[in-house]
């Protein structure tokens, strides 16, 4: 079998065989699903490795646009203590009740300039932001499109995105240097910024796990605090919660979904592979954040996203994605329908396959919505 790691695959595979996943829900010894549940969370939770204490600090609003049928907020909250996390809040206007919210997770993409305005409308948007939006999701900001059919959504800057992201300014002569003799391997469209932070990656997750953490860890625990702000505001119904993202977005909406029980509804789009189906050609197509060092003696992803039953989920693949193999998807997805099938929960999870690249299409969208709108609204 050719690999990425050429004659070094056959430890891999070694290793592999070592680590069956001894916490799926499939698993025979596994019948009474609130006790998977806690102890599934629990276990995820713990190979996460990021539980910093709570910070006291009350957030910051330093503005508020009137967007027509819904306000924009401009806000910081604290994830962590001095651990500052830009986020907008949209809120529909002209509604008496609370009303249902929703945590959009925006991607990856090698585009690290922004963050949460990926999905925003947002005044005097850049070209380059215009083009990328375009590619990935119909030219549309789909947060924006989400608060005017009348949820409350947050999205937050991921850590190393928008205003989180790698000042190269503060980073030593010598790392600058080594950086730029590397950037000229990479594709040439990507900017040199992107470049630098694409190469960067490596030395951020070297010292996240250095320092004891895990970079999906920091995401998840920033996303958990960003529903802990949403149900705190009068204007949101905190029982009707809901989550979803494209690519590294949906990579942590699994997440999500999996270690905070207060979501009730989910949309992943293109991002379900189980880990052993990336190998062994496909590990190299993904960040460094997305992985989880001792995860696959424990679970697979399609494990992951299952702790969150009894939410809603719907897994929306992308047929043509190269960031997967087709096999990888429908094994995934196949799987999912017999963890939610054998929990009882059938009804509640929802796996389609488009025709198209790595994207979140309008039509994509359009369902994703409806999912939404049948589990919350």
């Amino acid at each position: 079998m050719s690999s990425t790691l050429g004659n070094l695959f056959p430890l891999i595979q070694t290793i592999d065989a070592l680590n069956a996943p001894k916490m799926s829900y499939l698993n025979n010894q596994y019948d009474n699903l609130e006790e998977w549940r806690l102890s599934a969370r629990n276990e995820l939770l713990a190979l996460l490795r990021y539980s910093p204490p709570p910070s006291t600090q009350p957030a910051q609003i330093v503005e508020v646009v009137d967007c027509g049928s819904y306000t924009r907020e401009k806000l910081y909250f604290q994830s962590a203590a001095n651990v500052s996390v830009p986020a907008y809040l949209l809120l529909p206007k002209g509604r008496t009740a609370p009303v249902p919210g929703i945590i959009a997770l925006h991607d990856h993409g090698g585009f690290y300039s922004f963050g949460k305005e990926k999905l925003v409308e947002i005044e005097d948007e850049s070209a380059e932001l215009t083009e990328f939006k375009r590619t990935a999701y119909s030219g549309r900001s789909y947060a924006s499109e989400l608060a005017k059919r009348g949820y409350a959504v947050i999205i937050i800057d991921a850590f190393y995105f928008g205003e989180r992201r790698i000042n190269f300014d503060t980073v030593d002569d010598d790392i600058r240097n080594r950086l730029a003799s590397r950037i000229s391997t990479l594709v040439e469209k990507v900017s040199e910024y992107h470049g630098q932070c694409s190469v960067f990656e490596e030395m951020v997750a070297r010292h996240i796990i250095a320092a004891g953490a895990t970079w999906l860890g920091v995401m998840s625990h920033d996303d958990r605090a960003s529903v802990s702000y949403l149900c705190s505001r009068p204007e949101v119904d905190p029982t009707r919660i809901g989550c979803l993202g494209l690519s590294m977005g949906g990579h942590r909406n699994n997440y999500l979904t999996a270690t905070d029980p207060r979501i009730k509804a989910a949309v992943t789009v293109g991002w379900m592979s189980n880990w052993r189906d990336l190998l062994p050609d496909h590990v190299r197509s993904h960040s460094w954040a997305q992985f989880v060092p001792g995860l696959a003696s424990s679970f697979e992803l399609s494990d992951v996203v299952s702790i969150g039953m009894p939410a809603a989920l719907f897994v929306q693949q992308c047929a043509r994605d190269e960031l997967f193999s087709s096999e990888a998807m429908h094994r995934a997805s196949d799987q999912l329908t017999k963890i939610y099938t054998k929990a009882g929960l059938s009804a509640r999870f929802q796996s389609r396959f488009y025709d198209v690249t790595h994207q979140f299409n309008a039509e994509m969208q359009l369902d994703a919505f409806n999912w939404l709108d049948q589990w919350l609204q």
